[in-house]
């Protein structure tokens, strides 16, 4: 592989992570907006108008192509995205409690770690193996990790709060945000495991009916999208109901949030558009051990890099920061262990679709 390859997967990586590790910023600068406006707006141009419009640009058709794959796996891609789905209510409640920074390494914890275990359990010969060990060494990573992030919202919410009755507040708040994020974090885990065991058998059946690369590696990804539409949907639709908060949409001076709507939608999807380049790019096995790795240490850098840059930490005192620090560096070691540790894994008998270098692929529709 050569250099400039290697450069510009890296390069499409570090995009498609800011990306998405900048998705949710926007909200701090859409005050006339209720939070369900914020979410619902944000609900219909993320899960349901980009991903149709992008793949309607790259190849039209590209729903025909795969009209032939066996129903059992959209459904486990569109019930995978529907526990997602369910996951991103909570990670978008959690926002408020516990903030960018937190909210993220949790969520990312918990997804990447239960990614981790779950297929070893029907991957033939990955339990017991040298594999199997330095997975379980990642997921206990993972739960330090986890523990240094609580702790650190827990310092910063001692330093931060005032009288007494303030800071038992700031904890139950803080409990409240971390079970959230850990709930989002089980979505992560059905989102991530369904678009394992569909994808490979999706994208092979749409390349072999003439569909380009691009669009081939993305349309799971719509579908996942498509199921996390139906409960984010429905419940920001309640919630702006039941608190007559639709009016807000309408209100003077917030034209310019329908843009911060497209660009939190940008960040979600046009994320995962970049990521599957990358891929592309970097083709064969070496494709999960070197993208997957990068995109996942940028969204967290991104996001505490906001979450710094925003004020959440202002005033938090140099030991909350200390714990967060220390935090992230271990989530972005336990990423790079998956990462390097995924040329070890069994194979599973199940025939996989290896993704194509970019010379081998076929011209962009």
């Amino acid at each position: 592989m050569s250099f400039s390859v290697i450069l510009l997967a890296v390069i499409l990586c570090i995009v498609a992570g800011f990306l998405n590790g900048s998705f949710a910023t926007p909200t701090k600068w859409m005050e006339r907006w209720r939070e369900e406006n914020i979410w619902l707006g944000y609900t219909v141009f993320c899960y349901l108008l980009l991903p149709v419009l992008s793949l309607m640009v790259m190849d039209s058709s590209i729903f025909s192509q795969i009209s032939s794959v066996p129903s059992h796996f959209i459904w486990v891609l569109v019930l995978g995205g529907l526990a997602w789905g369910i996951g991103q209510v909570f990670f978008a409640l959690a926002f408020k409690h516990i903030g960018l920074g937190v909210n993220f390494v949790i969520n990312i914890s918990m997804g990447t770690a239960g990614g981790a275990l779950l297929p070893m359990l029907w991957t033939k010969g990955a339990i017991g193996s040298t594999y199997s060990y330095i997975q379980l060494l990642g997921v206990v990573i993972f739960v330090m990790a986890v523990i240094l992030t609580t702790a650190a919202g827990a310092a910063r919410n001692k330093t931060s709060s005032g009288d007494d009755s303030s800071k038992g507040h700031a904890s139950v708040y803080l409990i409240l945000g971390v079970l959230f994020a850990i709930l989002a974090g089980v979505g992560s885990i059905a989102q991530g495991n369904s678009f394992a065991f569909s994808n490979p058998i999706i994208s092979k059946t749409a390349l072999e009916n003439g569909a380009s690369l691009m669009p081939a590696n993305t349309v799971a990804f719509a579908l996942v999208f498509f199921g996390a539409f139906i409960p984010n949907f429905i419940f920001f639709m309640v919630k702006n109901i039941k608190s007559s908060s639709l009016h807000c949409f309408a209100a003077p001076k917030t034209g310019k949030y329908w843009f911060y709507l497209f660009l939190m939608a940008l960040g979600s999807w046009g994320s995962i558009v970049v990521f599957c380049k990358a891929q592309a790019v970097i083709g064969g096995d070496l494709a999960p051990t070197i993208a997957w790795p990068l995109f996942m240490a940028f969204i967290i850098l991104t996001a505490n890099f906001w979450s710094f840059m925003t004020g959440e930490w202002k005033g938090a005192g140099r030991k909350a920061i200390s714990l967060m620090s220390v935090s992230i560096v271990l989530l972005v070691s336990a990423v790079v262990v998956f990462g390097a540790n995924s040329m070890n894994k069994p194979a599973t008998g199940q025939q996989v679709v290896k993704v194509q270098t970019l010379k081998d692929s076929k011209p962009s529709a």
